[in-house]
């Protein structure tokens, strides 16, 4: 008896350490082994003023270096496009351009867009405490703003996917508002 829990203790110990670890290095490293990519999405957003969720639906897409756009389609037509340090929102045919320097708030959420989606730890401890969880099949990023200022509207965002992919983006506001966005 003795002999057989020794031989299942080696074997769970070897299997333990046969395992890849999975840390917050490893799913940066999934994340950047992806050059581009382009998903459609659901949007969610709850508020306590309203007694239905608003419902927003359309395409998501990262281009490296630095590019995301998120395109609207439904219910309206609406795009976001972060590229470089300017954010140009587009809305019944108008463009308006946002410096991300001078709007903290804009800088810390594209950053959390960018250093997700590009794999890039540095730029998310710019301006997040993060915190991983679960596996490499399923895993939880935790991202908590390190700026007051920020914490003031954005209380955290938690990113979960598989692997080296996004699967949702959730933001939580610091009035209890929250949105979420499943990428599919």
């Amino acid at each position: 008896m003795r002999f057989r829990i020794f031989v299942f203790l080696l074997a769970a110990a070897g299997a333990a350490w046969a395992a890849p670890s999975f840390d917050l290095a490893r799913l940066m490293q999934l994340l950047a082994e992806n050059p581009s990519s382009e998903a459609t999405y659901v949007e969610k957003k709850y508020s306590a003023l309203l007694a239905q969720p608003v419902v927003s639906s359309g395409k998501l897409v990262y281009r490296r270096p630095d590019v995301v756009e998120k395109n609207m389609t439904a219910p309206r037509q609406e795009s976001f496009r972060i590229a470089g340090r300017e954010l140009t929102l587009t809305r019944d045919g108008k463009q308006r351009r946002m410096s991300l320097a001078s709007e903290p708030l804009l800088a810390a959420f594209a950053a959390s867009l960018r250093g997700v989606l590009s794999g890039d730890a540095k730029q998310l401890l710019e301006h997040y405490r993060l915190a991983l969880s679960g596996t490499e099949s399923e895993w939880t990023l935790e991202m908590t703003p390190i700026d007051d200022e920020i914490t003031r509207y954005v209380q955290r965002v938690v990113v979960s996917g598989r692997a080296g992919h996004v699967k949702q983006i959730e933001v939580r506001e610091s009035n209890g508002d929250r949105s979420v966005l499943t990428v599919s």
